[in-house]
Order: structure tokens, then sequence, then C-alpha cells
């Protein structure tokens, strides 16, 4: 298997993270990985969940009690379907080199319109990520515009 390289940095993700180094190590190279991907049309990666409100215990290893961590990919003219064939096999290769198990990383992909559909019909879920998100990489996107 082709080891997964990235031009991401742990340094460059926010300090208050609710992340185990080595999920870090993993999250920093899926944003390298992103970046590669999609390119100017990735328009925002965010932490989202019990991750994001610092409410996950690092030290659980039961695995029926350890929190996953949720990932919202915004894109912008891209086909999320295809992305995401593209990105699990290559969240496993990442994890998997960095000694973490992929089970433990929800990602998920939205468009740019889908996010505006979803935030005008006022998705429960989406209302939750909006109120929860770290940004970890591009913007907030909660302007007018992304309503």
């Amino acid at each position: 298997m082709t080891a997964i390289r990235s031009t991401a940095r742990v340094e460059d993700l926010p300090i208050d993270l609710s992340l185990t180094p080595r999920e870090r190590r993993v999250v920093a190279r899926l944003l390298g990985w992103l970046r590669g991907e999609v390119g100017g049309d990735l328009l925002a990666v965010w932490l989202f969940g019990s991750r994001a409100r610092g409410e996950a215990d690092l030290t659980e290893l039961d695995p029926d009690r350890r929190s996953d961590v949720d990932l919202m990919v915004v894109v912008d003219s891209v086909d999320t379907t295809a992305l995401r064939w593209k990105l699990l096999p290559s969240l496993e290769a990442i994890a998997d080199e960095e000694a973490e198990s992929p089970v433990w990383f929800s990602v998920m992909a939205y468009d740019a319109e889908r996010l505006r559909e979803r935030r005008r019909i006022r998705s429960f879920f989406i209302e939750e990520v909006d109120r929860d998100k770290v940004v970890l990489l591009g913007d907030r996107l909660d302007g007018a515009e992304w309503s």
C-alpha cells in the first residue's frame, strides 16, 4: 500500500482539540490529502460532535463508550459521492500508518448547495454541527450567503 503524503502539519491544528496525538496526526494528514484531492473546491473541514464540544474522554478504551472523531467536509462543485469513494480508503491507509483504527473516524461530505438547502429547512443535524463546529480548514461558512 502506498503511503499517503500530506502538506498539513499537526502543529497547524487548533491547540484545544479533544484529540489524542495519533488522532491529531490522522486528521492533519487527512486535511493534506483533501487539499491535494479537492484543491480550490475545498471550502471547509469542521470537527463536530462531542470532540468539538470537549466532552469526549480521551482515555476511554471501551469501544462501546469511546467517542468517534466526526468531521464534515464542505466542497464546491465536487461530486461528494465520488469524493467519499476516494476518501474512505485513503483515510484507512492514513489511520493504519498512524497505528490508529479508521473505525473511530466518521467523515461526511456536503457540497455547498446541499449545505445551503439543509440550513434553509433548518435541519436539526446541521444546526447541531453549526452550533458545535471547530474549523480545522477553511471557513465557518456562516454568512447570509450560506443560509
